[in-house]
């Protein structure tokens, strides 16, 4: 779905950057002037423009701390505003996370402010293709569903206890494989924005590199030292003044990290398809989705293998379209029947709407020519998946609350986060 989005100042409405996805070519300068006219007039007239819609696409404003506008233009896929918002808003944070909270809020050389934030558009432009993993939309981390994790909690802690700090993890293929307690518990925003700058790194490198923590630390940065280990697998510390970097890559990555590279080799595998190995899975699964929203974590797979036989292989569907699905039905479910869920750290959830219905909806369904969604909303857990349009409706139900029950039960959901006194 192709985007728009536009920066601009508060006062006086000078872009900053525009950012576009798909084939959508970029705004027009005209056009950047026109969206944040209109944004205007209403707040000279005492009205806060927050969106409107179009025949073919949607329009949705957000003014940050009186000093940033973000104008988002997206074709109209139906779904709620809620998720526009919640876009605007990582994208905002990802500012923060770059910048500082100070920068961003008190605009001070504007022709700097443009430059340095050329640095945000890896991180940003992820958001907006919106392709790879559902951490965005659910503001939640995604984590590696496999057995193996725990082997590598010792090490990662032992190492991170060597940098002097407490908040490490190892990132595996975009996908959060393990981390301490300290790292658990920052926000689910905070966690997914880290997870897609780690992401953006250049391939097989080492970095430290300035940030800033959206909720727990917006003003003050801290080191993020980061280091791959293998191609696609990087572990990550956030320190105060030591280590350097050249002390961990010489020193510490080869003490803590070679006596388990086969273990991390095994973990890379795994999270190619993020398939829970521990859980039966019924063959009429094509894909789902299943996010703790107490932990702000998630787990996901559209990579199911088709059994030969089964239901699922007379009418298959490619992995790219079962995302496409899976994120469509998340998307249209979320903010119109289920309620919308934010990490607590969100002050400012502007934009939302209540669910359509005055009691809490707890499951849902649809179905199509070649395929069939359900989702389920419980205490701390949703569902959301697709089956084989083969499988009988009324199996559907039974299958999902089945493999629900079983996916509460796999180790990536157990609580590592730092008990509070």
């Amino acid at each position: 779905m192709a985007a728009h989005l536009v920066c601009l100042t508060n006062e006086g409405g000078v872009p900053l950057f525009s950012r576009s996805s798909g084939s959508a070519k970029p705004l027009a300068f005209a056009e950047q002037g026109m969206l944040y006219g209109v944004q205007m007039f209403a707040q000279n007239h005492g009205v806060t423009l927050q969106t409107t819609d179009t025949e073919e696409s949607k329009v949705v404003w957000r003014v940050f701390h009186d000093s940033i506008v973000l104008v988002l233009v997206q074709g109209d896929d139906g779904s709620s505003h809620v998720h526009a918002n919640t876009l605007l808003e990582h994208v905002f944070q990802t500012m923060v996370m770059y910048l500082g909270l100070d920068t961003i809020s008190r605009l001070r050389n504007i022709e700097r402010l443009r430059r340095d934030l050329r640095v945000c558009y890896p991180v940003i432009d992820s958001l907006l293709e919106d392709v790879h993993v559902f951490d965005s939309i659910c503001e939640t981390v995604e984590v590696v569903s496999t057995t193996e994790v725990a082997s590598l909690q010792e090490p990662l802690e032992s190492f991170v206890m060597e940098c002097d700090s407490t908040f490490g993890c190892v990132h595996c293929n975009g996908r959060l494989l393990v981390a301490t307690p300290k790292w658990w518990s920052l926000s689910g925003q905070e966690m997914m924005l880290l997870c897609r700058f780690i992401r953006s790194l250049p391939k097989n490198s080492a970095s430290d590199i300035p940030v800033y923590l959206p909720h727990a630390s917006p003003k003050v940065p801290h080191r993020l030292i980061s280091v791959h280990l293998l191609s696609g697998l990087v572990v990550s510390v956030l320190c105060l003044d030591v280590p350097t970097l050249s002390t961990v890559q010489s020193k510490l990555i080869e003490t803590h990290w070679l006596p388990h590279f086969e273990t991390l080799k095994g973990c890379l595998r795994a999270s190619v398809t993020n398939i829970p190995k521990t859980i039966p899975i019924d063959p009429g699964i094509l894909g789902f989705l299943v996010i703790n929203t107490e932990q702000h974590k998630c787990i996901s797979s559209c990579e199911l293998p088709i059994v030969e036989g089964s239901m699922a292989e007379r009418r298959p569907l490619t992995v790219q379209k079962r995302r496409r699905i899976l994120t469509s039905f998340y998307r249209n479910t979320v903010g119109s029947i289920f309620s919308v869920i934010h990490s607590p750290e969100r002050k400012d959830p502007s934009g939302d709407r209540p669910s359509t219905f005055l009691h809490v909806a707890e499951e849902t369904y649809m179905n199509a020519l070649d395929h069939k969604c359900f989702a389920i909303n419980s205490k701390d857990f949703r569902l959301f998946a697709i089956f084989s349009s083969a499988v009988p409706h009324h199996a559907v139900r039974y299958v999902s609350l089945q493999f629900l029950e079983n996916l509460k039960k796999d180790k990536a959901f157990t609580d590592l986060r730092e008990k509070k006194s």
